[in-house]
């Protein structure tokens, strides 16, 4: 057989599924084959799936089509090691401690999708989640503890936390955070999360959270409103021992300080930051930063280091009072390079 007319056979073969609300949805995509489309009418579908690879589920749209799980089930499962399976236009519903969705093999393509499970929306731990529009809500919106996630549009949710990174890598381009949240709006403590034109609005205690070797990085992202906890004044961003990295983004209505870091590196490029009632940009513990054209506003010190905390500033603009605490004595240092006007506390020596 030509190898043109063996890679296109299956999608010759491919039939459409049509699947009446309240029949036997498992017996529908067991007789599904890799091409086909199984169509879900209007109405609610119960029972738990799993997706095979190389088959479209779609419906008639995320508000009018609804798959609920039973208890103690997922609603949406994708474990083949190989091949992608496609879901569209529908609702997936979970009850706790579940998820309405979860990955651990092979890819699943999601677009216009809502996902509330009592455990998370989604869950990847293993394979690949591609995802487009979607809705998630759980304890914990999009959760990723291996594999990989990339969103792009949506909004997520979650009560603990919008997205959590305990391993893999998470991509979010262009949607919203919404909170409020326990922990953050995005939690990443191992792994690595990548934000471009992400909007974290009222997410709870702090808006990006970095701790235990996490790594972020991001451009154009928003982080707007954070409360307090306890009556502690949460911070835009907190760092702990990770690694963050932000440029052109805005970080503004926050509880406590705009950046908060213990321990770990920080790279600020571009960023307006509207410090709170603990100033601006916070170093502790042997924190290390680079602090590129940002601009500082709102409570001093614009900038505060202490416990050896260590930072580079260039061409940046600071409009607090104070501008700078540092605490000499702890080895703190701040190295002022070109555009900066004021002189360096303890000399300004490495």
């Amino acid at each position: 057989m030509p190898a043109f007319l063996a890679a296109t056979l299956p999608l010759l073969l491919a039939a459409t599924i049509d699947v009446p609300a309240g029949t036997d949805l498992a017996a529908a995509l067991a007789r599904a084959r890799p091409g086909d489309v199984v169509r879900l009418a209007e109405g609610e579908y119960r029972g738990g799936i799993e997706l095979p690879a190389g088959v479209r589920l779609e419906g008639a749209g995320a508000g009018r089509t609804r798959v609920v799980a039973p208890e103690g089930q997922d609603a949406l499962t994708a474990s083949r090691t190989s091949g992608a399976a496609e879901v569209a236009a529908l609702s997936l519903e979970a009850a706790a401690p579940r998820c309405a969705v979860r990955i651990s093999a092979g890819t699943l393509r999601a677009r216009d999708l809502r996902a509330a499970g009592g455990g998370c929306g989604a869950r990847v731990s293993g394979g690949a989640l591609e995802g487009t529009d979607l809705a998630l809500d759980g304890d914990v919106g999009l959760l990723v503890d291996g594999g990989e996630a990339e969103l792009r549009g949506g909004h997520l949710h979650g009560t603990l936390a919008g997205v959590t990174v305990h391993g893999g890598t998470a991509t979010l381009r262009h949607l919203a955070i919404n909170g409020p949240s326990r922990e953050a709006g995005l939690t990443v403590a191992g792994g690595a999360a990548r934000l471009e034109g992400v909007v974290i609005r009222w997410p709870g205690p702090a808006g990006i959270a970095v701790a235990r070797g996490g790594r972020v990085e991001g451009t154009a992202v928003v982080v707007a409103g954070v409360s307090e906890e306890e009556g502690i004044p949460g911070a835009c961003v907190q760092v702990r021992r990770g690694s963050l990295a932000l440029s052109a983004s805005t970080l503004l209505r926050c509880g406590g300080a705009a950046v908060e870091a213990s321990g770990g590196e920080v790279r600020l490029s571009s960023v307006d930051a509207a410090g709170g009632a603990a100033g601006g940009i916070v170093l502790l513990d042997g924190a290390t930063a680079v602090l590129d054209g940002n601009l500082v506003t709102g409570h001093g010190p614009a900038l505060t280091l202490a416990g050896g905390a260590r930072a580079t500033a260039r061409m940046n603009r600071w409009w607090a009072d104070p501008v700078f605490w540092v605490d000499c004595g702890s080895g703190a240092r701040l190295v002022l390079g070109d555009g900066e006007g004021a002189r360096a506390p303890c000399g300004g020596s490495p």
